[in-house]
C-alpha cells in the first residue's frame, strides 16, 4: 500500500474511538514537513542499486541493460560492456508463453472466456453461462443459453471468494484446445451462510452487501464440473470428486495438451490431495498422483508438462520441497531437485537438451538463494552461482546465459554475467560502498537465535540514522508470521525509513514460515498464535539481550492482516514485553476467519477448541497494559470487521481499551495515509528520540507516510 505525500501538513489529528465508551478523543501531534522527506521504502534514495541494473534485454549475441539511468550493451561472448543501447535491426531472444489475460479481482474468477479458435466468448451473466459469438463467428450466429436455471446461491460459471482467496483459483469456465468443448463450475452453497457488509458508508444511503462466507466448521460449498459440447449442444455434469465420505474441493482446472481435463482435489482437511485427469468425452476419470501429508498438503504443487506427456511434479513427500519428473500416466521417473535444500522456483526446462534450471536454498546457508542445473533423468545436478551471498536470476530465453544479482542484507548488490556452466564472463555493475556511509546508519545485520525446539530463527534488524551505542533506542517489529510465508530474506536494503525516527526497527521470521523444511512449516499446527508467536517474543528477548543499546521498557510491534493479528495478540499475551501495538485488520479470533485458509492450519473448533481458545485475542483481553491501536476497513470482505469489535467488546468488559481508527471505504488493503496513522502512534506512545542533527526529519517521516 502506497502512502500520500501529504506536504505542509499544518497539524495531524488521529481520532481514536475509546473501547471502554465509544467517545472521540483527539490526539495533536506537531507540524510536519513532508518534503524533508524524501526516502521510499527502500529507503536510500535508490543509491543501493549501484549494484543492480534494469530492464534486461536479450538478443542473439547480446545483452542490454539499464544502470544508473543510462543504458549499456554487454556483448555475450567476449562479456565485453559499452555505454549505448543494441543496433535496431538486432534480433530479440524471445521468450516462450501466452499472452497475458485479463486478471480478475481478488478472490474472485473471470466472467468472460473466449475460445481458442475465436467463435465464441463464455460469459457468466445473471448466475448463468452464456454464449455470445466471438471475433471469428459466422455473421448470423446468435447468443446461446448453455444454462438458465442459476441462482446467487447456485451458480454457474462462477465460483466464490474463498475458492479465489485460498485456493487461487481465479477462472471457472474452461475451452478445450480444440473449441468443442466447455468445461464450466456448477457451485452450490445454498447451505453457506451469508455474511452482510454495509456499503456506501459515505453515501446518504448504505446499501447492505452480502456474500457466502463458510467459517470454520459451517457447511462448505460444494463445487462440480459441468461440460458443454458444443457441436451436440448438450450438457453434463463430470464426475469429480473422490470418495463420497469425505468433503471435497475441486480446483486447479485446466485442459492438458492431449486433450485431457485436469484439475486438484483435495479433502476438508487439505491432508489428501489428488491430481486428477478426466476424459470430457467419455466421463473416465484416473488419479494420476496422490499427495499425502500427517498435518496439511500444499493445494497448489507445481505442475509442469513436457511436450512428450511427462510432467514435472512438486512434493514435500520427503520433508522438503522438491521436484520430480513423472510420466503421462502419473508413475513416479526420478527425483530432479534432490531433498538436501529446499526447492524454491522452477525457471525454465529445455526439453531439447533435457536440462532443467532451478532456484533453491542453501547450501551455505538456509537463506541463500542459489541457481542450479540438473537432467531430466535426474543426473549431473550443480550448483551454478557462487557461494556466500543470495542470488537474484535472471535466465536467458535461449538458456544458454544468466545474470545473477548477488548480494546479503549487509552487502551491497553486484550484478554479473554468467555463462551456462556457471562461468563468470562479465561485470554488469558493481556498488559503491562510499554512498553508504552519507546515510548517518550502521548496516543492517542479519540476527539468529534458537527456537525452543533448538532451531535456529532468522531474522533482521536496522539500527537508528545517527546511531550512538551510548544512547537507549525504542525497538519496533515488523510482523506477518503467517503459515507458508516469508519476510526474511538474504537481501540488501541499506536501511528502513522508520530508522530517521529514532527507532531500531527489526523482523523476525518464525517457525511456520517457508523455505525450512516441512517439520519446521507444521510446527504451528492447530496452535496458530502460540509456536509463531512465542518465536517472535523470543527473537525479542534476544535482540534486548544481547544489545544493550534497546531500550526494554520501549518495544512495539506493528503488522496487517496476519500480521495485524499477531501485533494485536503480542501485546495481549505478552504485556511485560511490548508496550505499543498497531494492527492492521487483525483476525482476532480464528472462528471468524474462512473455512479453507483456517480449517487447513486448526482443523474444526469442534475438533481443536482449546488451540482456537489459546489463539484468539479475545482470550487475553483483560492482559492489556500498553497502547494498542486497531485499524480496520469496514468493507474488507477478507477479514471483517467484526474481528474488531469483538476485541474491542472484549477489552471493554475487561474494563481496558483500544484506539481505533476506522476506513468507511476501505477493504482489507486500508486508505492511502494508513502507514502515516500507523507511525504516528508508534512516535507518540514510544517517545522516539530525536537527535540534535535530526532536525525535522523525524517529524517529516512520519508525516510522510513511513511505509512497510
Amino acid at each position: 500500500m502506497r502512502c500520500p505525500s501529504c506536504i505542509g501538513i499544518a497539524f495531524v489529528t488521529l481520532l481514536a474511538l475509546s473501547g471502554c465508551t465509544g467517545t472521540p478523543r483527539a490526539v495533536t501531534l506537531p507540524p510536519f514537513d513532508a518534503a524533508a522527506f524524501s526516502g521510499g521504502s527502500r529507503g536510500a534514495g535508490g543509491f543501493e542499486s549501484g549494484g543492480a541494473i534494469s530492464r534486461i534485454r536479450w538478443y542473439e549475441d547480446a545483452l542490454t541493460f539499464e544502470r544508473g539511468g543510462t543504458r549499456y550493451t554487454c556483448t555475450l561472448a567476449s562479456g565485453v560492456v559499452r555505454e549505448g543501447d543494441v543496433d535496431p535491426s538486432a534480433r530479440r531472444q524471445q521468450s516462450e508463453g501466452s499472452t497475458p489475460r485479463r486478471r480478475a479481482g481478488r478472490g474472485r474468477q473471470r466472467d468472460r472466456e473466449p475460445s481458442p479458435d475465436g467463435v465464441w466468448v463464455a460469459e457468466c451473466r445473471d448466475w448463468n453461462v452464456v454464449l455470445e459469438p466471438g471475433d471469428a463467428a459466422a455473421s448470423d450466429a446468435r447468443p446461446i443459453e448453455v444454462t438458465t436455471d442459476g441462482t446467487r446461491k447456485r451458480r454457474y460459471g462462477k465460483a466464490s471468494w474463498v475458492y479465489g482467496e485460498e485456493l487461487a483459483q481465479r477462472t471457472a469456465m474452461w475451452w478445450s484446445g480444440d473449441s468443442k468443448q466447455l468445461v464450466f463450475y456448477a457451485f452450490d452453497e445454498r447451505r453457506v451462510p451469508d455474511f452482510y457488509l454495509l456499503g456506501g458508508l459515505t453515501d446518504r444511503r448504505p446499501a447492505l452487501k452480502h456474500e457466502g462466507y463458510p467459517k470454520p466448521g459451517e457447511p462448505n460449498p460444494r463445487a462440480d464440473l459441468m461440460v458443454y459440447n458444443v457441436e451436440t449442444g448438450k450438457t453434463r455434469r463430470l464426475e469429480c470428486h473422490g470418495a463420497p465420505e469425505e468433503e471435497w474441493y475441486i480446483y486447479g482446472v485446466q485442459f492438458a495438451a492431449d486433450g485431457r481435463l485436469l484439475f486438484f482435489r483435495t479433502n476438508r482437511h487439505q491432508d489428501h490431495l489428488e491430481l486428477v485427469a478426466a476424459d470430457v468425452g467419455t466421463g473416465h476419470s484416473d488419479v494420476l498422483v496422490t499427495e499425502t501429508q500427517r498435518t496439511w498438503q500444499r493445494n497448489r504443487p507445481l505442475l509442469r508438462f513436457l511436450a512428450d506427456g511427462r510432467f514435472i511434479w512438486e512434493t514435500e513427500r520427503a520433508g522438503v520441497r522438491a521436484l520430480e519428473l513423472r510420466d503421462a500416466s502419473g508413475a513416479r521417473l526420478t527425483g530432479l531437485t534432490g531433498t538436501d535444500h529446499p526447492f524454491v522456483s522452477l525457471l525454465d526446462v529445455d526439453e531439447e537438451t533435457g536440462t532443467c534450471f532451478y532456484t533453491a536454498y542453501g547450501p551455505d546457508h538456509p537463506l541463500n538463494v542459489h541457481l542450479y542445473r540438473v537432467r531430466l533423468d535426474g543426473t549431473d545436478r550443480r550448483r551454478l552461482t557462487p557461494a556466500g551471498r543470495s542470488h537474484t536470476i535472471a535466465l536467458s530465453p535461449d538458456r544458454q546465459w544468466f545474470v545473477s544479482r548477488a548480494e546479503t542484507i549487509a552487502d551491497m548488490p553486484s550484478t554479473r554475467l554468467f555463462d551456462a556452466d556457471g562461468n563468470a564472463v562479465a561485470v554488469l555493475a558493481e556498488p559503491d560502498e562510499s554512498a553508504f556511509a552519507t546515510l548517518g546508519t550502521p548496516r543492517p545485520e542479519l540476527f539468529s537465535f534458537p527456537a525452543r525446539d533448538g532451531t535456529p530463527l532468522f531474522g533482521w534488524i536496522y539500527k537508528p540514522r545517527g546511531f550512538d551505542p551510548g544512547r537507549a533506542y525504542p525497538l519496533v517489529i515488523d510482523v506477518y508470521g503467517g503459515p507458508e510465508s516469508k519476510g526474511v530474506r538474504n537481501r540488501f536494503r541499506a536501511t528502513h525509513p522508520a530508522c530517521r525516527l529514532g527507532v531500531a526497527v527489526a523482523k523476525i521470521d518464525n517457525r511456520g514460515t517457508l523455505g525450512r523444511g516441512k517439520a519446521f512449516a507444521e510446527a504451528i499446527y492447530q496452535q496458530l498464535g502460540s509456536v509463531d508467536l512465542q518465536d517472535q517474543a523470543d527473537g525479542v528477548r534476544h535482540l534486548l539481550a544481547t544489545r544493550d543499546w534497546l531500550d526494554p521498557d520501549r518495544v512495539g510491534i506493528y503488522g496487517h492482516s496476519y500480521g495485524g493479528y499477531m501485533a494485536a495478540l503480542a501485546i495481549l499475551k505478552y504485556p511485560d514485553l511490548f508496550h505499543v501495538a498497531v494492527a492492521g485488520a487483525p483476525v482476532t479470533d480464528w472462528r471468524n476467519y474462512d473455512t479453507i485458509y483456517t480449517e487447513r492450519y486448526m482443523r474444526t473448533p469442534a475438533e481443536n477448541p482449546e488451540g482456537y481458545d489459546a489463539g484468539s485475542c479475545l482470550t487475553y483481553a483483560a492482559n492489556l497494559r500498553g497502547h494498542l491501536l486497531l485499524m480496520h476497513g469496514m468493507q474488507d470482505d477478507n477479514v471483517h470487521a467484526t474481528n474488531t469489535w469483538q476485541l474491542v467488546e472484549a477489552l471493554r468488559k475487561a474494563g481496558k481499551h483500544a484506539d481505533t481508527v476506522l476506513y468507511p471505504e476501505s477493504a482489507h488493503g486500508l486508505a492511502r495515509g494508513a502507514s502515516r496513522v500507523r507511525w504516528e502512534y508508534l512516535h507518540e506512545h514510544l517517545a522516539m528520540p530525536r537527535s540534535p542533527d535530526d532536525g525535522v526529519e523525524a517529524e517529516s517521516a512520519v508525516a510522510a507516510g513511513v511505509t512497510d
